[in-house]
């Protein structure tokens, strides 16, 4: 076998998306510059969607803890990958009845999908498959939930 083409095969399988930990992790990657990016894109959509206000701590309640997880997305018709950041909250170290009662993100059963597969199929109908981005945001939030800033930016 050509040497030239092993290489190049082993680098093809090399996988891209290898997470980082942590801020400090991103900040001393040698891809800083795109982790900055993605987080930037991060922050300007809760911005546009209204996600957060900053505020006083009310006494009485507690602040969640939060994080950044980075990971690098290679699609399927793109040349390049894509860099992409998401502030989560570390919900687990909420308490039920304290602070919260029930939240929930919705998703479409299976079966429903089944269904309406069932149907396109059945009347010769065409779909169409589509992604919205930062979907999460998109619900209502009935309680008020404090997180701590986050760090950098």
């Amino acid at each position: 076998m050509d040497d030239d083409v092993h290489e190049q095969s082993l680098v093809a399988e090399a996988p891209l998306d290898i997470p980082l930990r942590s801020y400090k992790e991103a900040m001393g990657d040698e891809n800083k510059i795109k982790w900055v990016d993605a987080m930037q894109d991060e922050m300007k959509s809760l911005h546009e969607n209204h996600s957060y206000e900053l505020v006083e701590l009310p006494k009485g309640k507690r602040a969640l803890k939060n994080r950044w997880v980075y990971r690098v997305k290679q699609e399927e018709h793109a040349s390049q990958p894509r860099y992409k950041a998401r502030l989560v909250v570390k919900g687990y170290s909420q308490k039920k009845g304290i602070d919260f009662d029930e939240i929930f993100s919705s998703v479409v059963k299976m079966s429903s999908i089944r269904v309406v597969l069932g149907l396109v199929a059945s009347l010769d109908l065409e779909i169409e498959q589509m992604d919205v981005k930062i979907a999460f945001l998109h619900g209502d939030l009935n309680k008020e939930i404090y997180m701590e800033q986050l760090e950098g930016l």
